[in-house]
């Protein structure tokens, strides 16, 4: 690579660090934009000038047509990863002056089909697979109450496993949770997966700690955080052990909950606060709306909230 792309990407880098971008983020988003430089080098572009809109537009059908390493075409999102991460470096390279005008402005993305999940589990399949642990146990307690805290707020797994003691508030049903990008966000649970919750910390959750300092919620049986693809394990087990057919993970219960809470006519606004994401689709605003709110209309909506236990 060019020594003035090297630099100019460099400074890019150190942009991400200073607006305090996640380092799993920066380290993935120049893992993207290397191979955004190799096609340049394999074009033998040298310099930032010489990036022109054709050549981000060629880059975009390079990505659309090469066949990866499972033998299959890039999906659409990966597709739109990977044009995202040129558009986002040229952005820079226009905001700080480095280019006077950003070839990739009007460059468009690649329409994603919307369409549900396929692994979204009924009423009754929920309820098998929270039936599965053997809440007998220290670690089947554990991991109903995992599977009720997932399925109660729609947290992904990766937002369960760095919950803290303090992020729970078991008597009034909120969590907080830190999202994507350092996003913290308040999200209620239900009576069921809060007794659960109450009852995991005061007694169960004891038997396992290790280091009395440690104040991560869901442990181990070595008291330690859960490792990265313990939830994963941990439902796939579950949803075997229930006799589940559709190929599940921890994000079906993310998928689930949003789903049946839609079905049961929770508004829209709601769902998109529950799960923290910024927006719909690319062209609806955000409409943030109180926790109070959100709260009632999970407590109406969230088909746990009916069950009787």
């Amino acid at each position: 690579m060019a020594d003035n792309i090297t630099q100019r990407a460099k400074e890019f880098e150190r942009s991400l660090k200073v607006l305090n971008r996640a380092g799993r983020t920066v380290s993935e988003v120049m893992r993207r934009l290397k191979k955004f430089f190799a096609y340049l080098d394999s074009l033998e572009i040298t310099s930032i000038d010489d990036i022109t809109r054709d050549i981000i537009k060629s880059y975009q059908i390079e990505v659309y047509q090469t066949i990866n390493a499972k033998g299959y075409p890039n999906s659409i999102s990966y597709q739109n990863s990977m044009l995202c991460v040129a558009k986002q470096f040229m952005t820079f390279l226009w905001d700080n002056e480095f280019i006077i005008s950003n070839p990739a402005k009007d460059i468009q993305y690649a329409k994603v089909p919307q369409a549900l999940p396929r692994s979204i589990l009924s009423r009754s399949e929920s309820r098998k697979i929270m039936n599965a642990p053997d809440t007998k146990s220290v670690i089947g307690y554990r991991d109903r109450t995992i599977l009720e805290v997932l399925y109660s707020s729609g947290i992904r797994k990766s937002e369960l496993r760095h919950l803290t003691l303090n992020d729970v508030d078991y008597h009034d049903g909120f969590l907080r949770v830190m999202g994507k990008g350092s996003k913290e966000r308040i999200v209620p649970i239900g009576r069921i997966a809060c007794r659960y919750l109450e009852n995991y910390v005061k007694s169960v959750r004891l038997a396992l700690i290790k280091d009395p300092y440690n104040k991560t919620l869901f442990l181990s049986s070595r008291g330690r955080r859960l490792n990265h693809n313990a939830v994963w394990v941990l439902v796939k087990k579950y949803g075997k052990k229930a006799k589940i057919k559709k190929n599940i993970f921890p994000h079906t219960f993310r998928h689930t909950c949003a789903t049946a809470m839609l079905r049961n006519k929770a508004d829209i606004r709601a769902i998109q606060e529950l799960l923290g994401h910024s927006s719909l689709n690319s062209t609806q605003v955000y409409t943030r709306i109180s926790i109070t709110d959100l709260k009632e209309v999970h407590s109406r909506c969230h088909p746990r909230e009916k069950d009787k236990e």
